[in-house]
């Protein structure tokens, strides 16, 4: 008998519910909807794919994601601005040491790109790409990091963002107490799939290299300054192209096979990436380093 999709939807979702409401108990969590499957390959490291294969698992609906070194989660104030006193950031030794100049306030455009739920009996859904303003700054008291967002960043993009923070400058060697990070988002962002992004926005305004206007980007950012796999990158590819971008970096944990072929019916290039480092390189043209 052939298996009802509705149903197995119905069931899906109904057993994400019950894994939240039995499963989950660390408040510091949040949960983020991602279309992503794990293939198993014998001798061989699971490979990520967007496109639902024989032998493949999904990649749990709920999917869990936790930042690094955020204690304890971060709250917001009425205007939908993070709190900067609930954010504690280990500063290696040498980082400390380091004697650090005051700098203005850079500000600069991240593409970003986002989509929707899919529709029942659709393998797509909607997409959007808009244009977020970063702007990073000094903070002359060394009590930071102040994170600040606006109330279109929700709670998922907020951890990805903190994360990205951390993860950032400690690439390129600053002290994350001294310093201000701000985005402004004009459209509700919620996920992790822009934390490569903006993880490539902090590091290139910290060491002053600006972003190629042709790129854009989907893919998550670790502690470990991995980029990993996300879902639904055909629909991001979609609103890449809505922006006019003609080259897109994405994760290279991914089945990307199919993606190069839409890339190429879109006039999009890929490019694969697997660090921050490899993600900077290739959004930036520059090595990613330390600040002098």
């Amino acid at each position: 008998m052939a298996e009802d999709p509705l149903n197995r939807q119905h069931v899906q979702r109904l057993a994400a519910l019950l894994f939240l409401a039995f499963g989950v108990n660390d408040p510091s969590l949040d949960v983020v909807w991602a279309d992503t499957w794990v293939c198993p390959r014998p001798g061989q490291a699971d490979l990520y794919t967007d496109r639902e294969y024989p032998g493949c698992r999904q990649l749990g609906e709920a999917k869990m994601y936790s930042p690094v070194m955020i204690f304890p989660a971060p709250k917001s104030s009425p205007g939908g601005h993070l709190s900067a006193n609930s954010i504690s950031s280990d500063v290696p030794p040498q980082q400390q040491s380091r004697k650090l100049s005051p700098f203005s306030d850079v500000s600069l455009s991240l593409p970003l790109l986002s989509v929707g739920q899919n529709t029942v009996g659709s393998i797509t859904g909607s997409w959007t790409g808009f244009v977020a303003q970063l702007i990073v700054g000094y903070k002359a008291d060394g009590k930071g990091p102040e994170i600040l967002g606006d109330s279109n960043l929700l709670p998922a993009s907020a951890h990805s963002f903190h994360t990205a923070v951390v993860v950032a400058s400690r690439a390129v060697g600053y002290d994350p107490r001294y310093l201000t990070v701000r985005i402004l988002v004009p459209s509700r962002l919620n996920g992790p799939s822009a934390g490569g992004m903006f993880a490539v926005g902090i590091a290139s305004a910290l060491l002053g290299d600006p972003i190629r206007q042709e790129v854009c980007m989907s893919g998550t950012i670790e502690p470990d300054a991995e980029i990993h796999p996300v879902g639904r990158l055909v629909d991001k590819m979609n609103a890449c192209r809505d922006l006019r971008k003609t080259t897109m970096i994405v994760p290279d944990g991914l089945d990307n096979s199919h993606l190069n072929f839409t890339g190429a019916e879109r006039s999009i290039q890929l490019i694969q990436v697997h660090t921050l480092a490899e993600a900077y390189s290739a959004a930036t043209g520059q090595a990613l380093r330390q600040v002098p």
